[in-house]
């Protein structure tokens, strides 16, 4: 087998990870490539948190390594077995029997809200995909395109849960703001004009006719001097 550059060895890896990008599109190409590294710093920096909070916490590490490789795993148990946990002196402690009080309540509020959230779904959604429907009939969409739209929003939702922003999510939603924009400049550019040139056309048109007298405040005119002419002839 005749010895490949590192540029084609990872062209080879990257479309078996990518089967249905077109490589040859470098718009296409590039901007999955940067999605994949955006990809990347983002495990890469909940890596070095993990790494951090490991360091700080030398207990902490020691359950994680040992939660790997139990499928069954009780925390609670192995710290009973590893650290000497007391749990009958934790439920004795008043101030730590208030700490599990609060934790408890702090836990039934987040389900709570969990409840709330997804009541506020089932009752949002029915109006939410009607109005879709509408947008997309208006827009001359068919219904596998209005569903990839769809997709594509659900994407951007699971991203901005985990942190992720999409640069080209970003440069969409920034042209949309800049066409409403030049386009509401542009009609107030329009009306602007149309007003001015109407002022303009009155002016002309009022500047081209003499002025008149009205009713008594009206300028008076003098009457010319006229003198008594003989005509012969008659």
């Amino acid at each position: 087998m005749a010895d490949i550059s590192n540029k084609e060895r990872f062209r080879q890896r990257y479309a078996k990870r990518n089967p249905d990008l077109n490589m040859d599109d470098e718009e296409a190409y590039y901007g999955s490539v940067n999605q994949f590294m955006d990809e990347y710093e983002g495990y890469e920096g909940n890596s070095k948190k993990m790494r951090e909070n490991l360091s700080k916490s030398p207990a902490f590490a020691e359950l994680m390594v040992a939660a790997r490789d139990q499928d069954d795993f009780d925390p609670v148990v192995w710290m009973v077995q590893n650290k000497g946990l007391d749990l009958k002196a934790l439920a004795d402690d008043p101030d730590y029997s208030q700490k599990l009080a609060d934790a408890h309540n702090a836990y039934l509020e987040k389900l709570a809200k969990q409840d709330e959230i997804e009541k506020q779904m089932s009752e949002n959604m029915p109006a939410s995909v009607e109005a879709i429907r509408a947008k997309a009939s208006e827009m001359g969409l068919s219904d596998d395109q209005a569903e990839e739209v769809i997709g594509k929003m659900y994407q951007v939702m699971d991203d901005l849960i985990v942190g992720k922003l999409d640069p080209s999510i970003f440069e969409m939603m920034a042209k949309g703001m800049n066409y409403n924009q030049d386009v509401e400049a542009a009609r107030e550019e329009g009306v602007a004009e149309g007003i001015n040139k109407k002022v303009t056309d009155k002016l002309k048109d009022l500047s081209g006719k003499q002025e008149r007298p009205r009713g008594r405040q009206g300028a008076r005119q003098e009457k010319p001097v006229t003198q008594d002419v003989n005509n012969p002839f008659l």
